[in-house]
């Protein structure tokens, strides 16, 4: 059975704010949050400078991959009514870049076959203000041996998943990104539910350089954990809040979570309390809740 955790929640219900009325911080002022209230910005712990420096980078990342895997998605179904039917096995998102190594505001989108090694049967272009360009290859054309290598690690992630209850969408990116060598394979959880902001249970695998070893399975939270976005009235809230027992400090999918839904997330952890504002991250309480009325 499916166990969804509740986080622990301080910001009052996951901050299920109205957000009609004057401006005021997103929570309801009590003994406990009263040191949220000022929000003031304090400065990043030198040692975490980095680490956050790379959230904010790889959450933006993921996030403009997913979306434009979800247009590339919607692209495809309107074009094709059983992509599974058609050998559709998966997807892989990047983004293009000029022969010089410069990248482009478009991406590529491509549809993979189950066969082995994977073939290309269909590609959307993504670009701003323009339709997605849908493309079929009848028969699927054959992949370059960059792509035939992310598919490799991207599958491999999927299998190690140790138990699969959620939706999983995957996105491949350079481990570069993240400070490592190899593959970083993302393995996003989603929902079939609407007004649901997915926190958990998402997992980081890094995967050695040739897509045939994991290194490490990192999942980024302590379990599912699904915070409804909308309020009991249908009020939509002013930011949503939760506790993070797995680093001290916010990861890509709290940075993912807050560009997705277009909320400020409040991330309370064992370092304090962060403010993660679309890919800003600010720190803004140095003391953990069990300390704030010391």
């Amino acid at each position: 059975m499916m166990k969804i955790i509740r986080p622990l929640i301080i910001l009052v219900c996951l901050s299920i704010i109205p957000a009609q009325g004057p401006a005021s911080p997103p929570y309801q002022a009590s003994e406990s949050t009263a040191p949220i209230a000022a929000l003031k910005q304090l400065s990043i712990p030198v040692e975490l400078e980095e680490k956050i420096a790379r959230v904010s980078e790889v959450g933006k990342m993921i996030y403009l991959l997913d979306k434009v895997a979800a247009l590339a998605t919607d692209s495809l179904l309107e074009h094709v009514s059983d992509p599974k039917n058609t050998g559709v096995a998966g997807y892989l998102p990047f983004r293009e870049g000029t022969e010089d190594g410069k990248p482009k505001d478009s991406y590529l989108v491509s549809f993979f076959t189950s066969d082995i090694p994977p073939r290309i049967a269909y590609e959307v272009r993504v670009a701003a203000d323009t339709p997605p360009a849908f493309k079929a290859y009848d028969p699927p054309k054959e992949a370059v041996p960059g792509f035939q290598l992310f598919v490799r690690a991207r599958q491999l992630a999927i299998t190690e998943i140790p138990e699969l209850v959620q939706p999983i969408n995957p996105l491949v990116i350079p481990a570069e990104a993240y400070g490592e060598k190899g593959i970083l394979v993302y393995l996003l959880a989603g929902s079939n539910k609407p007004n649901v902001a997915i926190f958990g249970k998402h997992y980081r695998v890094l995967v050695s350089m040739d897509g045939s070893r994991i290194k490490y399975m990192k999942p980024l939270s302590k379990g599912i954990i699904e915070a409804s976005t909308l309020g009991p009235n249908g009020e939509k809230p002013r930011a949503l809040g939760i506790s993070h027992l797995v680093t001290d400090y916010p990861l890509e999918t709290h940075v993912f979570n807050s560009l997705l839904t277009g909320l400020p997330v409040y991330v309370i952890t064992s370092r304090g309390v962060w403010c993660v504002d679309g890919d800003k991250i600010r720190f803004i309480v140095d003391k953990p809740p069990d300390e704030w009325d010391r």
